[in-house]
């Protein structure tokens, strides 16, 4: 049992409700259609069922446990099961063919006042045959930052004493420069020349070097 029995829910979600009541593309629609099979409210971690404080933006986080047709999901189709759930945080179990996979968003309140929420960044595990997440803390944002550093691998890390944003801001820098740097050693693959080769191949360095560098700042 990876949270307390107290946390426990386990209430199934239609999906027809969900793009019912939903604004949902043709693309996320069709998405569930095809990827899911069920949803479930897993669990609920709030200061009800825990006893830890309230959260500053969001007082819950919600477990929904998906099983799967086949081993992918459209990320869309998550961000907008979580943002259906403005209540509080959503935390996702996949599961397909007896393994698992977890993601989580980082949610936050839209600046509008029809209490929307937005989508920034979306982490996943691996897939594994069990997922085994701690969910420690005295509060809600205590968790909630420690399930975003466990899903991402210790990419978003707030034990330095620097904030949630400040760690997921820097996150997204390094995850830019590794896109860059991918994509350089794309072209250095499929470059004839050996000159271009050579001036992909310092960029690379240069962007390692910096990567390097935000990782240790």
């Amino acid at each position: 049992m990876m949270f307390a029995k107290r946390t426990e829910v386990n209430r199934f979600l239609a999906k027809e409700r969900f793009y019912a009541h939903n604004a949902v593309s043709g693309a996320v629609k069709q998405a569930l259609i095809d990827q899911v099979e069920k949803i479930t409210i897993a669990n609920k971690l709030s200061p009800e069922t825990m006893n830890i404080e309230s959260g500053k933006e969001f007082n819950e986080i919600i477990v929904l446990k998906i099983l799967l047709k086949c081993d992918k999901i459209n990320p869309k189709l998550l961000d907008a099961l979580d943002k259906s759930i403005r209540s509080g945080y959503v935390l996702f179990i996949l599961e397909y063919n007896g393994q698992q996979q977890a993601s989580i968003s980082y949610k936050c309140p839209s600046a509008n006042s029809k209490g929307d929420t937005v989508i920034n960044s979306r982490w996943f595990t691996e897939w594994q045959p069990e997922i085994d997440l701690q969910a420690d803390g005295m509060g809600i944002d205590t968790i909630y930052a420690g399930l975003i550093n466990q899903i991402s691998g210790g990419r978003v890390a707030t034990d330095c004493g620097i904030s949630l944003q400040a760690a997921i801001d820097k996150d997204a820098q390094v995850r830019k420069l590794e896109k860059q740097i991918q994509d350089l050693r794309e072209k250095i693959r499929k470059e004839p020349q050996l000159k271009r080769q050579i001036e992909f191949s310092n960029q690379v360095r240069q962007l390692e070097k910096e990567v390097k560098e935000l990782k240790n700042d």
